[in-house]
């Protein structure tokens, strides 16, 4: 068994109740190191009350059902302080149903929900029973339960460290202006680093995604070695279930299989989560930089092969053979349409067939017999890998997925590096397209001999382009999968809604240096090219 220690019992030693504090419910927690008390408004506001507070239950009365309605309402809150709710529901047939939708209604992260619950959840924010369930919740038990089990679950399931009032928060964004986090995020951060006397975090741009990164630099308030320096973490902010999703990834996927020197490793005691909002810390990687960027100086070459030959090398150990469509493994990188704002660029530079007609030549594919499956990063784009030396670390493992295609990730890896390596290049968006287009052509993947003259400003990407399609080469069960995965990429990427105009971009076609839009713009051209070339391919695909 795991190393442990030994307890001296909960951190925190104080049970509010709602309305009544029953005699024996309080006898049987007081053997269990707790003491009880009514949770009022003058309860919550007694200075270190609720930092003390482990859990607060809530008993629905039968001949007043809705009232818990209001309990959760005004109780709900204190979820952000890692306190646990207990809700024991009337043991009438509608009572449970009440409580169920009230949970719904305020988007209260639940625990104890069965199968047959399901139906009374939004699937926007609630995955399902079957997730894993993180603290802090909302647990919902029948009131016939007696209080000796009640008591047991809340012994079994501990509040962590109470906010540190005390924390000192300096946040700003990539421009180093000044940022106020949230009610929730401030709770949150001051739980994740309870034992630090402040921090400073600078918001990292690199992202689309909806969740803040941060590089943040924390000093303990009793550093071991009694250094004042501070230590250097990496931090992510946002919605709960994005977060609870990535930290599940985190444990179960990758940093079982990853090298330890290759992915980020977690701060288990610094990942919290709150009501709607969520924190992950790892530790920060340092001497690190997007591959993004050490490729456009002509050092990736050593990265990328690293990355498949080490870095990702269990998974791709790991990974089976299966009989299986290859249009319903990639029918969702298909799913998106020509944002508006985006389709003029798009008809400027070339295209000619709307996603719609593309998806019905996509149809015609005759899928391989056999694709090799397994597990991928789901989201292998080029900031989402960092170079240290020759090393590829890996990082942002939200969208881990144990059943995709192994090719999944080398096409994300080329489609990433076009829509982001050729931001700001000084060239028109017609001369970098006539730079690359020889590389989505069907004989470009008969050969691996993808070279031009160093002089050449696209020279960086043909070498990346080779390698990674080198490595995509020992994947492949059938002629062109490759092919056919990518062009789906690139038209994933290309039809990416944000709209990159709101940073200040033109939407001239032909203005220098190219734009976010204008390099996503090409991504189609060249998806579309590729696409048409292998449905109309007398070639059969399948071995």
């Amino acid at each position: 068994m795991a190393i442990s220690e030994f307890s001296g019992g909960p951190l925190r030693k104080q049970i509010g109740f709602s309305r009544l504090v029953p005699d024996q419910a309080r006898d049987i927690l007081l053997k269990r190191g707790y003491d009880c008390y009514l949770l009022d408004d003058e309860a919550i506001a007694r200075p270190g009350q609720i930092q003390t507070t482990d859990s607060i239950v809530l008993t629905q009365v039968q001949t007043e059902p809705y009232q818990v309605r209001e309990d959760l309402e005004r109780f709900g809150p204190l979820l952000d302080h890692d306190c646990r709710i207990y809700v024991r529901y009337a043991a009438d047939g509608g009572s449970k149903e009440i409580v169920l939708r009230a949970l719904n209604a305020l988007k209260l992260p639940p625990s104890g929900i069965t199968t047959s619950d399901v139906k009374f959840f939004s699937d926007e924010w609630f995955e399902g029973p079957n997730a894993p369930v993180f603290a802090p919740f909302v647990h919902v038990l029948t009131a016939n339960d007696d209080w000796d089990s009640l008591a047991n679950l809340i012994a079994g399931n501990p509040a962590g460290r109470a906010a540190n009032v005390n924390l000192r928060i300096d946040m700003r964004d990539a421009k180093h202006q000044q940022l106020r986090p949230s009610t929730e995020h401030d709770l949150i951060l001051r739980r994740a680093f309870w034992n630090c006397s402040s921090i400073e975090m600078t918001e990292k741009g690199n992202g689309l995604s909806d969740v803040q990164a941060f590089e943040t630099y924390a000093h303990l308030a009793n550093s071991v070695v009694g250094s004042r320096w501070p230590y250097r973490y990496f931090v992510k902010l946002g919605d709960r279930l994005k977060v609870a999703r990535e930290f599940d990834k985190y444990r179960t996927t990758a940093l079982e299989n990853v090298p330890y020197h290759l992915g980020p490793r977690l701060r288990l005691d610094r990942c919290v989560l709150g009501r709607s909002e969520g924190l992950i810390v790892s530790d920060y990687v340092n001497g690190a930089e997007p591959l993004r960027d050490c490729v456009r100086d002509g050092r990736g070459i050593p990265a990328i092969s690293n990355l498949f030959n080490l870095t990702l090398l269990a998974w791709r150990r790991a990974a089976t053979e299966e009989e299986r469509p290859l249009q319903q493994l990639l029918s969702e990188l298909l799913g998106r349409d020509i944002p508006e704002h985006r389709a003029p660029l798009i008809m400027a530079y070339g295209a000619k067939r709307s996603m719609r007609e593309l998806k019905a030549l996509f149809q015609r594919a005759r899928s391989p017999q056999r694709i090799l499956t397994g597990v991928v990063h789901g989201d292998l784009h080029a900031t989402n890998v960092l170079v240290r030396m020759n090393d590829a670390v890996i990082i942002d493992l939200e969208r881990i997925d144990t059943d995709k295609p192994l090719l999944w990730d080398a096409a994300s890896l080329e489609g990433g590096l076009f829509v982001d390596g050729f931001i700001n290049d000084r060239r028109t968006a017609m001369e970098v397209l006539l730079s690359v287009e020889s590389l989505y052509t069907l004989a470009a993947f008969d050969i691996d001999d993808h070279h031009c003259l160093p002089a050449n400003a696209s020279a960086w990407f043909l070498d990346c382009v080779r390698q990674i399609r080198m490595q995509a080469r020992q994947m492949e069960r059938g002629p062109l999968q490759y092919a056919w995965i990518l062009a789906a990429v690139l038209l994933n990427k290309a039809c990416n809604s944000k709209d990159f105009r709101e940073m200040g971009e033109s939407g001239v076609p032909d203005a220098t240096p190219l734009s976010r839009e204008a390099v996503r713009a090409l991504a189609y051209v060249l998806g579309e090219r590729l696409l048409v070339e292998l449905a109309n391919n007398d070639q059969p695909v399948a071995p």
